[in-house]
């Protein structure tokens, strides 16, 4: 990878518009991360979130920033039947989609359209917060990343799920499945090709794991850890307290 193309903004940096994107394909969003993953995209959260409340307690606080389909605030729910959840995204589709998919007696889990670069909560508002594959969406990613660190107590821990820029280019994932199968086959799902060819160009032009994990320090985070996820990290998990 080029040093012009890593030290360059990404696509939501550089203008893209994700929100209508994301509200476009909110009906069969779901449908084509099944199919796009072949279900590892479950494995991958279930991971996360069992880091994510090691240590919080019995009745934690907890933010699900760029919550979409609401699978990890669901997910959160299961494992930890105490918690109170913030589900937040600025895709109101895709939180009508998830909102679907909520128990009727399930009553701790509040839904937010949310702005992540000005999210509507007090400083400290969380014990802990989750954010699976939505900061690469950020327009002004340092600024989204200082308001997840507001609103998370000193403390706290926030895990993050991510596809990060690659540090070399992996034959079959990237030049194959990324750039080939992964759009047809999201096009074939959702019926919007564009959506699906954005997605590949996204993890191209983000950070990698270093510089990710340096921009999380610069923010506040004190201790910063990144563990790339099977198979062949495909998606990393970044934890940050």
């Amino acid at each position: 990878m080029s040093a012009t193309l890593a030290e360059s903004p990404s696509l939501a940096e550089a203008g893209a518009d994700v929100r209508s994107m994301f509200n476009r394909v909110a009906p069969r969003y779901d449908a084509a991360n099944r199919v796009m993953s072949a279900g590892i995209d479950t494995v991958w959260r279930r991971k996360a979130i069992a880091r994510l409340l090691e240590g919080l307690g019995d009745a934690p606080r907890i933010l699900d920033l760029g919550a979409g389909t609401l699978d990890g605030a669901l997910e959160i729910a299961r494992r930890s039947p105490g918690a109170r959840l913030a589900a937040a995204d600025f895709a109101r589709e895709m939180l009508r989609a998830g909102r679907g998919k909520l128990p009727r007696r399930l009553d701790r889990v509040d839904t937010h359209a949310a702005d992540a670069h000005h999210l509507p909560y007090r400083d400290g508002a969380f014990d802990g917060a989750f954010s699976a594959f939505c900061v690469r969406n950020l327009r002004d990613l340092p600024a989204g990343l200082r308001e997840l660190r507001r609103v998370v107590r000193p403390g706290g821990r926030v895990v993050i799920l991510e596809f990060l820029r690659p540090e070399h280019t992996r034959f079959f994932f990237d030049r194959i499945w990324n750039a080939h199968v992964l759009p047809l086959v999201g096009w074939a799902v959702t019926g919007d090709r564009a959506a699906y060819r954005y997605l590949p160009q996204s993890i191209a032009h983000f950070r990698s794991s270093a510089e990710f994990e340096a921009l999380l320090r610069e923010v506040g985070f004190a201790e910063v850890e990144a563990k790339p996820l099977f198979p062949s990290g495909v998606a990393t998990m970044v934890v940050a307290s």
